[in-house]
């Protein structure tokens, strides 16, 4: 039995401007673009995520537009990801959710952009996602939670890559 029971909705880079729900998060790092870059696309990358159990790439290197990828989320929830921007040059790649093992998103999306600033390194963390049309007060319900998720993953990647703010 295939566990990935809903499809959620594609969607492009304009879905982090108009999403109903939107977080942007900027991380001051020291370590430099090239290093942060190389994490973002390892194998495995978000190891560092405690929040995050298993994320692979379902593709075969190169990875590119298209690259797939599956994602466990606090062991419960997983989703398949399909990328439709990777730019190695920019260091920024974007993907959106094509499906989930549980109904909590209409679409869901994240963006990476890694950028040189001060020493070190910027990254710019970007969530955009629709919940689903059942869950939507449930989901305002469950925003502690998802505020409790962003929080450790931004607490785990300052821990792996360091703050900037300690090397100044």
């Amino acid at each position: 039995m295939n566990a990935f029971r809903y499809e959620l909705a594609p969607v492009d880079e304009t879905f982090f401007d108009i999403a109903p729900m939107r977080r942007r998060i900027g991380l001051e790092l020291a370590a430099d673009p090239d290093e942060v870059w190389a994490g973002l696309t390892s194998p495995q990358p978000l190891s560092w995520c405690r929040a995050l159990g298993d994320v692979h790439y379902s593709s075969e290197p190169p990875y590119g537009v298209g690259t797939t990828r599956e994602a466990s989320v606090l062991g419960a929830y997983r989703m398949r990801e399909r990328f439709f921007r990777w730019d190695e040059e920019a260091r920024h790649k974007s993907f959106y959710a094509t499906e989930s093992t549980l109904p909590l998103f209409e679409s869901f999306a994240e963006d990476y952009h890694v950028l040189p600033f001060d020493g070190g390194s910027k990254l710019v963390w970007s969530f955009a996602f629709s919940p689903w049309r059942r869950l939507d007060s449930a989901l305002q319900l469950g925003r502690p939670l998802a505020d409790s998720l962003l929080a450790s993953l931004v607490k785990d990647t300052r821990a792996h890559f360091g703050p900037l703010t300690e090397v100044r």
